[in-house]
């Protein structure tokens, strides 16, 4: 069943009620979350109801606190887990129902490491197993989703207001373009922006600035000869971090200290290109100087309480602005934040992906949905040098049914999913000449076999990663499972022929199924 509820609307609720009935009748029952900072606030909502018999499962916890979890539901201890993807692995023997929350989530997703999976996907394949019923719930349910629940595969109920007497915040969109033109910008903020938090923290209420990159700047350049410091083990620029001083990539985890000058030229005009977290926190706080700023991404958080002491500072209303990544996007419910600002949403919109569309709509509309959730009514201010653009158009309007249909027809004309399975392949080696060859020769192999179902091969958008040289191929597999069946065999064979050539015997072959 596909829950679909604005924000606001009381989905929560919904499952507290189904987690009550579940229990009594002596089943037990899986909440899963996409992100480990969800959990810190509904746990508190949820202990004061079911205290105790109540296990929570994420990576934040120690080995030795995780196994205790395991080890409660392996014994019948604990018949109801809060926890985020890897909960879906726990050693349930009777369990009833799985509610996926926020279940349009890419957080759901395991990219960095096999096995790779899909937690959503996953949790289908446990229900069947253990003859339970799975709930997905989201105010923007993922094209998929929303697809599979008009077509009868999965049931429908939609929540079209919110709880209470809460009403949705007003949108507007700010054109940075016509702003600067105007002298109206205010380092990366529009005036509109401002003079709007200026009002809100007039009133002792608050404010979220969301702001989808880390760091101080996305990378740095030299203003003589147009140099940028890049990572010594993957084809990306490196972010400056002005905290610790350090150039940082975020692939690898590799850094080193800023630069005094140039590294070609040996100049010392080095310049800060674009922005994130760190300098728009930096930025409110020196044009608002009495009031507290902090900010929420995964360089402030990685401390296992670091989520708890922010969460608890907003709703203690300790903190004034929270500015963060796509962290704070994600469910979190804050009573006095009547303010929502977005910043860079034009580079959600042009990242090279079919989803980017969808995943911007899901962000922004997610974003918004944090201000206004009690009397107070909420104003979201988003800015953008295309205001025309119809996923903001349709965010303004609260329309998803336009951009599902939008995204559908694209879909459709294109074969990609809903209507086709992707199995994206990934070849890694060092030696970039060699990788190439072996990705060429793959290619030419299930050409052979699957025509035009292979796309590829390509460089993805970042084509090393801790010294690896990677290339890509993108399947399309057909719904038909027998079909899928018969694809999937013959890319089984085509690796291991690939494999076999002792020219290639070195390449690593990943493979990596699209979400449902």
């Amino acid at each position: 069943m596909l829950l679909h509820g604005v924000t606001g609307s009381g989905k929560t609720e919904i499952y507290t009620h189904l987690i009550q009935e579940v229990r009594q009748s002596g089943g037990q029952v899986l909440y899963l979350l996409p992100e480990i900072a969800l959990t810190t606030q509904i746990v508190k909502r949820l202990q004061k109801i079911f205290g105790n018999q109540m296990g929570v499962y994420h990576s934040k916890y120690s080995n030795n606190e995780r196994v205790e979890v395991w080890n409660h539901v392996l014994a019948g201890k604990f018949s109801f887990v809060l926890g985020v993807r890897s909960a879906i692995f726990l050693p349930f023997d009777n369990l009833s129902l799985i509610i996926v929350d926020e279940e349009h989530e890419t957080s759901y997703k395991q990219f960095a490491a096999q096995p790779r999976y899909h937690a959503r996907d996953a949790a289908l394949m446990l229900a069947q197993y253990h003859h339970a019923k799975v709930l997905l719930g989201s105010a923007t349910p993922a094209v998929e989703t929303y697809y599979h629940a008009q077509t009868g595969k999965y049931g429908l109920v939609s929540l079209t207001e919110r709880y209470g007497e809460a009403v949705l915040p007003t949108m507007e969109l700010v054109n940075v373009r016509i702003a600067r033109e105007r002298k109206a910008m205010r380092e990366d903020f529009a005036q509109t922006l401002i003079d709007a938090l200026e009002e809100v923290l007039e009133r002792q209420e608050q404010a979220i600035i969301f702001q989808n990159r880390r760091g101080y700047a996305p990378y740095i350049t030299c203003e003589d000869c147009a140099w940028v410091p890049m990572c010594t083990q993957c084809a990306v620029s490196l972010t400056y971090h002005q905290r610790s001083n350090h150039l940082r990539c975020h692939y690898c985890g590799y850094y080193t200290p800023m630069p005094p000058a140039c590294g070609v030229c040996d100049s010392h005009r080095l310049k800060n290109v674009s922005f994130g977290t760190e300098k728009l926190e930096e930025t409110l706080q020196l044009f608002f100087p009495k009031k507290t700023v902090q900010r929420m991404d995964l360089d402030t958080t990685r401390g296992k309480h670091s989520y708890d002491r922010l969460i608890e500072g907003l709703e203690q209303g300790q903190i004034d602005i929270l500015v963060g990544t796509q962290m704070v996007t994600k469910g979190l419910d804050f009573g006095r934040v009547s303010l929502v600002g977005v910043l860079g949403v034009d580079k959600l919109l042009h990242f090279p992906d079919f989803r980017a569309g969808e995943r911007c709509f899901q962000l922004v509309t997610q974003v918004s949905g944090r201000a206004g959730r009690r009397q107070q009514p909420g104003r979201v201010i988003i800015q953008t040098a295309n205001p025309k653009n119809p996923v903001l158009e349709a965010v303004v309007q609260y329309d998803y049914m336009h951009m599902y249909e939008r995204e559908l027809a694209e879909r459709r004309e294109f074969r990609y999913p809903p209507f086709m399975r992707l199995i994206r392949i990934i070849l890694k080696h060092r030696d970039q000449v060699l990788v190439t060859a072996a990705a060429k020769a793959l290619a030419q192999q299930l050409r052979e076999k699957l025509g035009s179902q292979v796309l590829g091969p390509q460089t993805p958008l970042v084509s090393r990663i801790r010294q690896q040289y990677l290339m890509e191929l993108w399947i399309k597999v057909s719904r038909d499972m027998t079909k899928a069946n018969n694809t999937k065999a013959q890319l089984r064979t085509a690796s291991r022929q690939l494999l076999l050539d002792r020219s290639f015997k070195a390449v690593k072959v990943v493979f990596d199924v699209d979400p449902m």
